[in-house]
């Protein structure tokens, strides 16, 4: 499946076509190169319960995420499986938890997860300063992050992105099924320690009304409590299990 996502990178020139050569027009900062997907388990394409993890975007420079590819992107596999395995970042560290309690050791669950972000380049290296043009072009003109989804078919999805992209997720149509219903919306939230997280639940359906597809779109875990953060994904995975 890496290979499959690698080659579609590949297909549609990532970084050095002229939709990206427009991103780095526009961008008064640095725009580093693409970032490929985190990391892709090695049970994920046969397993009955595939999550994917879904970042902004990625945060640091070329030289630390990992090997440029046809000077084109930059494969960060081996960085994402390092930082899920021990970064103590609550973007890492929180998915860690949250696997390892939905499936009872991280070892074991890590096989059945894919981690990903939503855009692929960035313009700094401590925080989302992604500019408009940059999500048009990444989500909209090309459309990566959704052809992603597309060969990884997951069951359910995790949103870290609080509200920043919400206009380009309510677009979100798999081929698979354009019918969806939304559980809560998007404005819905809720309390996590002394602070609140967004919490939109919206499931895609087959003609039979089934659940084939569920995501959640949530605040993005840092500053938020660990502990009630991660118990309200992990029964919100427990809850969706198909």
């Amino acid at each position: 499946m890496k290979e499959q996502i690698f080659d579609i990178y590949k297909d549609i020139n990532l970084g050095n076509c002229d939709i990206c050569k427009e991103c780095k027009t526009a961008n008064i900062n640095k725009l580093y190169y693409p970032v490929s997907i985190w990391t892709i388990g090695e049970n994920f394409q046969n397993s009955n319960d595939k999550i994917l993890f879904v970042g902004k975007t990625a945060r640091g420079g070329e030289e630390d995420l990992g090997t440029l590819i046809n000077n084109s992107f930059i494969d960060a596999t081996d960085f994402g499986e390092e930082a899920l395995d021990g970064y103590s970042w609550p973007y890492y560290s929180y998915t860690n938890e949250i696997i390892r309690r939905y499936f009872g050791t991280y070892e074991e669950g890590k096989k059945n997860i894919a981690f990903t972000n939503l855009v692929k380049c960035n313009n700094g290296t401590t925080q989302d300063t992604t500019i408009w043009e940059t999500k048009l072009n990444c989500l909209d003109k090309l459309g990566v992050v959704w052809k992603e989804i597309e060969i990884l078919r997951p069951k359910r999805i995790i949103f870290y992105s609080h509200k920043d992209y919400d206009f380009f997720i309510e677009k979100m149509r798999p081929t698979f099924s354009s019918n969806f219903t939304d559980i809560t919306d998007k404005k819905h939230f809720i309390p996590i320690g002394q602070k609140y997280s967004y919490w939109w639940h919206r499931d895609f359906l087959g003609q039979d009304g089934q659940v084939l597809l569920s995501f959640l779109r949530l605040s993005h875990p840092e500053r938020k409590q660990k502990e009630d953060y991660v118990n309200n994904v992990v029964q919100w995975l427990t809850e969706t299990k198909k």
